[in-house]
């Protein structure tokens, strides 16, 4: 019997609490994301940085400090000659770590050709991209030959930040944890030039060396800073040597991006295999926003010719295909399985995919490192659950580009939501770096302004995952963001996630963007299933040919309730710009769509209101007739009917639970069906424009008659934004 899919998990970096620029939100978002990190021995870690110094080098390097009065050795054995336990300090934080700094910078000054050194002003924010204003207290700092002198540090040069505190106890230890952990969330999402990034927390005597990848999250086990000198040395000794080359990529740089000044933006050259493309504007970089997971960044980009591509940078999970491979498999089950017009067609509305490749450095695949790699599996490793305790708030961050809005509710599901998926692996998770070019580039559906164009669009990905279907594949991830207007043609991209619908493999990933996912993937189980009990007292023996509870699996039908969930997004954020630009004792009522909206896309994974928002049909007639503007309410009279065909569709298939019935004929009658509902509401949208309910509820003043709307001008050329 095939595995189960793997249950869905809420992504909180995607959520308004993340996007609110918070500081404090947007911490607690990461920290719940990530939920968990990885603890190594000290050593094993270390060793993952850098060369670390032989026993003559490491003797050698004493001696020097020693000579040069950073260190003692006497009647009382080797210590530190300035720094002493900052638990015993009189003085400020600041003033008693100046002495750690030296220690640092002579440790640093025994490795040639060294690119980094050490800084500590923890009174300055350095400068961000995305307005990130929380400071480091100290931080190795990238020495670039080709930068003038600047009055302060920008992220981009931090390579290692440091956290310190004078006291240990539980709270400054889960304080530094907090602080140390968004430092690294934000060098990796602010950075597309970074792979990995290291990180230092000090509490009293007690050191700590961290390690963020798009797999992981690692902290060693603490070492005392005051009696492994030894470890503190070949801890800063890799360091000064993981820097020593041009590219730094021992600290984490990607020698395969280079950054560009463009006017007062950041462009970057990507290297793919033998070719340069160079990024002229961001499509969505909110993937990078989550620490662990595939770190997606999309840019729009041109190759040496000054042809347009798109480019996508990510890493998948090492046991999975690549998006060109996918792609490439679903091709040659279409080629199979579907007539030669109806393969044209297909190979018409999917994204087309120019080339693939991992990238590559110094000969060898990039993947995340693994600390344990040379170590049997001893249980010297373990999960350590991260402590969601408030942290201070500060001021705003800038969210990525590019990512679907959700509700606008602040979330209040962290302390329930948190654990809904926690991973059980034997091994420590690995992913690997790779690079996709499509020949497509176009608008996502979620940005096209013109509703019959969004719907036309919406119509095309419908088709495509009709042939996909009928080739025997599930998309798994069906999305306003997943569909893309090219020219007058719609087009289904993000392949990641696709799987063959009697694919034996199973991977612990989610299924699906949380706000298009169908109610059955959200909860795991078949909804719609005949229940007849047996009488009472009669007992019969269970079938043995058939599963008492066989696993839930995604299929098709899920897919076509995906398009459902876009096309209700779609009138529910929006409204008409006529309507929009109303009187204000005008009849639509901005506030009880919105509220419809949120119930409708509540943002967590399990909320009873998104359930019935989809299965009370009745109910969702009303909701459409009283809500939803004069203008728009005509042509999306066909959203409960579309959710009543798909709840019959449902019941058709598990009415013989627990055998599943998903034969041709269904396929055919629901994507027939579907259609319908798509092309009639099309046809009636012509010269409609559409504005977001979030700008409308944001304006402050009634917009004089001579003022025209600016999505009404963007509107006109071309009809999308």
């Amino acid at each position: 019997m095939p595995p189960p899919d793997i249950a869905p998990f809420t992504r909180y970096t995607s959520q308004t609490d993340y996007r609110t620029g918070d500081l404090n939100l947007g911490r607690t978002a990461v920290l719940a994301d990530l939920g968990r990190y990885l603890q190594v021995p000290f050593d094993n870690l270390v060793n993952c940085v850098g060369a670390v110094p032989s026993h003559q080098v490491l003797e050698q390097i004493r001696d020097h400090l020693i000579e040069s009065e950073i260190l003692i050795d006497d009647k009382n054995g080797l210590r530190w000659t300035e720094f002493t336990p900052p638990a015993k300090s009189k003085v400020s934080e600041e003033k008693t770590f100046q002495p750690f700094g030296r220690i640092v910078s002579a440790i640093l000054a025994q490795v040639q050709n060294h690119g980094i050194s050490f800084s500590s002003n923890p009174n300055q924010t350095p400068l961000s991209q995305r307005n990130n204003t929380s400071r480091p207290d100290a931080y190795l700092v990238h020495l670039r030959d080709d930068k003038q002198t600047a009055p302060r540090v920008h992220w981009f040069d931090i390579a290692v930040p440091f956290e310190f505190k004078k006291e240990q106890n539980i709270e400054t230890v889960r304080d530094d944890e907090q602080k140390i952990i968004w430092s690294l969330h934000n060098i990796m999402r602010e950075d597309p030039c970074r792979r990995f990034a290291f990180g230092l927390t000090i509490e009293d005597t007690q050191l700590r060396l961290w390690l963020s990848n798009r797999a992981f999250v690692a902290a060693t086990k603490p070492i005392n800073f005051f009696e492994n000198i030894d470890g503190v040395i070949s801890l800063f000794y890799a360091l000064g040597s993981a820097s020593v080359s041009a590219t730094m990529k021992g600290l984490g740089w990607d020698p395969t991006v280079r950054r560009i000044r463009d006017g007062k933006d950041f462009q970057y050259k990507f290297t793919i295999g033998d070719e340069v493309f160079t990024t002229t504007r961001e499509i969505a970089t909110y993937g990078a926003d989550s620490m662990v997971g595939r770190g997606t960044r999309v840019y729009e980009a041109t190759d040496a010719k000054g042809k347009k591509v798109a480019i996508k940078d990510s890493w998948r999970e090492s046991n999975r295909l690549s998006e060109g491979e996918i792609l490439e498999k679903i091709l040659a089950s279409c080629a199979e399985k579907l007539q030669s017009e109806e393969l044209a067609d297909a190979k018409k509305h999917f994204v087309g995919i120019q080339l693939w490749e991992d990238v590559i450095i110094d000969d060898t695949r990039d993947e995340t490192l693994n600390p344990m790699v040379a170590e049997e599996h001893d249980h010297t490793w373990e999960w350590v659950s991260i402590d969601l305790e408030p942290i201070l708030s500060e001021k705003l961050h800038l969210p990525g580009t590019g990512d679907v809005p959700d509700s606008g509710r602040l979330s209040a599901f962290l302390p329930t939501q948190l654990g809904i998926v926690r991973r059980r692996e034997t091994d420590i998770p690995c992913r690997v770096h790779v690079r996709t070019v499509f020949k497509d580039v176009g608008v996502v559906v979620k940005d096209v302004t013109s509703l019959a164009d969004n719907l036309k669009c919406l119509s095309d990905g419908l088709k495509a995952l009709y042939y996909l279907h009928k080739a025997g594949w599930v998309h798994r991830d069906f999305s306003i963001g997943n569909v893309i207007w090219v020219g007058d043609v719609g087009k289904l991209g993000d392949f990641e996630y696709a799987k063959e619908m009697d694919s034996d493999t199973s991977h612990d990933v989610r299924a699906g963007t949380m706000h298009f996912m169908a109610v059955e993937v959200e909860n795991q189980k078949y909804l719609f299933r005949s229940r007849t009990l047996r009488p009472l007292g009669r007992r019969k023996p269970h079938d043995s040919s058939l599963p008492r509870n066989p696993p839930f699996r995604m299929n098709f039908l899920h897919d076509i309730e995906s398009v459902w969930w876009a096309f209700v997004w779609i009138f529910f954020y929006h409204t008409d710009t006529i309507t929009a630009t109303a009187p204000a004792d005008h009849s639509f009522d901005v506030h009880a769509q919105w509220t419809q909206f949120q119930l409708a896309f509540p943002g967590a994974i399990g909320q009873i209101s998104r359930r019935d928002f989809f299965t009370d049909s009745e109910t969702l007639q009303s909701i459409c007739d009283t809500v939803i503007s004069e203008t728009c309410r005509d042509f999306c009279d066909c959203i409960p009917h579309f959710a009543a065909a798909l709840q019959d569709a449902y019941r058709k298939a598990e009415a013989a639970y627990p055998v599943l019935v998903l034969d041709h004929s269904l396929l055919e009658d629901m994507h027939r069906d579907a259609a319908v509902y798509l092309d009639g509401a099309q046809q009636q949208a012509n010269g409609i424009e559409l504005r977001a309910l979030p700008n409308l509820l944001k304006q402050k003043r009634s917009r004089p008659e001579s003022e025209s709307s600016p999505l009404e001008n963007r509107g006109k050329k071309p009809r999308h934004g």
